[in-house]
């Protein structure tokens, strides 16, 4: 290319050379190539700076300048985009001045600079603007010119516990009941209503006395006693399905398989259902409690009193997992409250229940209709109303809502309170070898030796009888449990221990207690403490799941008897809808619910105020 344009050929117009150096940055793929090849034709200028009157020719000067005019072209740049109000404070102010449209764009915050203003107010300042890297797009954006750092798969952080359900055997089982002949006692077992036998006899005598040869056959001892009872109980069907569009699993090819996940999903769903169905399932209503006394007493230093009120009346319902119970009768204070007044309420428990909802009514004329819950899950039996009573809220429905359906199987609990057996599922007495549903204090040491006692003893009655148990497992809710621990460690206290940590050890000292099993104080067998995610708080239930001898023929106190265990289906595909369930026949046997225990009505706290 000529360095001079030359003579004799037009000047290139404005929209000429526009064309052309349009043409030419075609050939190139990036801009610092073009900037590369046109910045030695641009220096040559330089020749005519002071007393030179023609270009540079000289190869060396014309490189070295190109090199340094491209190293100043691209900071300069640099400067003018992240560096603007720096750059635009070194122009002369004269000259902005001359161009007000000029000044007010160079000296306005870019995008960028308005976002990083408000992120210095974050934690990380400037630091936290790395973190993406185009300024106009925001903190935040899923959209733009930015990668999608979205993982996969995606994250299930849900707590997911079946004790019971991973615990208890599954025998196979067939036809539409599972039905056993059961010998609930004999004579001398003090069992099944049957008492002690006198097996003393005279030698070989007759009716009236005498020894005789000429009469046959001799008087035989007596003979014992047997009490036997059967058992049939009906398997039950269960089911859960999930669904999914076509669209959800196409759209989440690359991301994840949305069918698997809805199939992990279902699966876990299934089983804890079975979970909830063997601690509290029942087919009959569950009865709805009563009040066995509410008074108004002075509020303690703590404790906020309910106001004056010329009428106050208590309602109480009993829940499980799936629905709550009718009210109990309107237990009305006489005198009504006074203004520095709470109200104690001692609950009546009802077989079945897991806890207690209160409503409390201010009307003149109390009913379920007046009446607004002021507390929903008591498990203890003594409750302190405090604070000023709702006037407006839930009311204590007026029907049952699904605590028990037909096509529930009996849970752990209901068994072991005797609901079961009232329902005609078990035989009449069918139920825990000791059941408590009004402890009315927390769960202590000597709650717990008193159900170990009874378990072994049974000081009531022969029937259901001493059967002699040793329960394996102490299992309740978590609070529960740790006051048991608690208990147990304060009981500990009055024997002095001395601590003593070497200096060595000073950095790994661990701190708390708890404990974790609990020594059977009549067999001297340890039992375990088993905190069960799901159970409210109020129950602990004392499970034997083999019985100690041998020739019994049972091999399960408790078992999960499955005609058909976990079937999954795929669905055939009849629309834009993929569609899985998963299905189980079978029900949950009690042999033997005397070598276990229920303990109900624990109070979160023994003194007032209840709660």
């Amino acid at each position: 290319m000529d360095d001079v344009h030359p003579g004799g050929s037009p000047a290139r117009t404005a929209g000429e050379a526009v064309k052309a150096a349009a043409a030419e940055a075609g050939r190139y793929d990036y801009s610092g190539d073009m900037l590369k090849s046109r910045m030695p034709f641009m220096v040559k200028g330089a020749g005519y700076v002071g007393n030179g009157n023609q270009p540079l020719r000289d190869e060396m000067k014309i490189l070295t300048k190109a090199h340094q005019a491209a190293l100043d072209l691209r900071v300069s740049t640099h400067r003018g985009y992240h560096a603007k109000a720096e750059v635009v404070r070194g122009l002369n102010p004269a000259f902005l001045d001359q161009f007000g449209y000029l000044k007010a764009a160079l000296t306005m915050p870019s995008a960028g600079e308005q976002i990083g203003r408000l992120v210095e107010g974050l934690p990380g300042g400037q630091e936290a603007l790395k973190s993406f890297t185009a300024n106009d797009l925001g903190i935040g954006s899923i959209s733009g010119l930015v990668p999608f750092d979205l993982l996969a798969p995606s994250r299930l952080i849900y707590p997911m516990y079946t004790v019971f359900r991973n615990k208890l055997p599954r025998p196979a089982g067939q036809g539409t009941s599972r039905i056993a002949k059961v010998f609930t006692g004999i004579s001398g077992s003090q069992t099944g209503g049957q008492g002690v036998v006198d097996i003393a006899v005279p030698e070989l005598v007759q009716a009236g006395g005498n020894l005789s040869a000429s009469s046959w056959p001799l008087n035989l001892p007596g003979t014992g006693a047997q009490s036997e009872v059967t058992l049939n109980v009906p398997y039950r069907f269960f089911g859960l399905t999930e669904a999914l569009s076509w669209l959800a699993q196409f759209a989440g090819q690359g991301f994840e398989d949305i069918s698997a996940l809805a199939n992990l999903i279902l699966l876990q769903e299934m089983m804890m259902g079975e979970e909830y169905m063997m601690l509290a399932g029942t087919s009959t209503p569950v009865a709805a409690p009563s009040i066995v006394s509410a008074s108004a007493r002075a509020a303690g230093s703590k404790e906020r009193a309910v106001g004056a009120h010329m009428c106050f009346a208590v309602i109480i319902t009993a829940t499980n997992y799936y629905g709550e119970t009718v009210g109990s009768q309107v237990m009305v204070l006489p005198s009504g409250t006074a203004s520095d007044q709470v109200v104690d309420v001692t609950i009546g428990p009802s077989p079945g229940a897991l806890a207690y909802n209160v409503y409390v009514s201010t009307n003149a004329e109390p009913s379920a209709a007046n009446a607004y819950r002021v507390a929903t899950g008591v498990g203890g039996v003594r409750f302190t109303v405090q604070g000023a009573p709702p006037v407006s809220g839930a009311n204590p429905p007026v029907v049952d809502t699904s605590t028990g359906k037909n096509t529930r199987m009996e849970g752990i609990i209901p068994t072991l309170a005797g609901k079961s057996a009232s329902a005609g599922v078990y035989p009449n007495g069918w139920q825990g070898g000791y059941v408590d549903q009004a402890v009315g204090t927390h769960l202590s040491y000597n709650v717990i030796y008193r159900a170990l006692d009874a378990l072994w003893e049974n000081w009531s009655s022969n029937d259901p009888g001493a059967f002699r148990a040793d329960p394996a497992e102490i299992v309740g809710d978590g609070g529960d449990i740790m006051r048991l621990s608690n208990d147990i460690i304060a009981q500990g206290m009055g024997t002095n221990y001395r601590l003593v940590v070497d200096q060595g050890d000073v950095p790994g000292v661990r701190v708390g207690a708890a404990v974790s099993e609990f020594q059977n104080p009549i067999t001297r067998s340890v039992l375990k403490l088993v905190v069960h995610p799901w159970l409210t708080q109020g129950t602990a239930v004392l499970m034997t799941y083999q019985l100690p001898q041998t020739w019994t023929n049972v091999s399960n106190a408790w078992e999960m008897t499955c005609v058909q265990d976990y079937v999954s289906i795929a669905w055939p595909v009849i629309d834009a809808s993929f569609r899985y369930s998963i299905f189980l026949y079978g029900a949950l046997v009690s042999h033997a619910p005397f070598y276990s225990g229920l303990l109900q009505g624990l109070q979160v706290s023994d003194t007032t105020p209840y709660g």
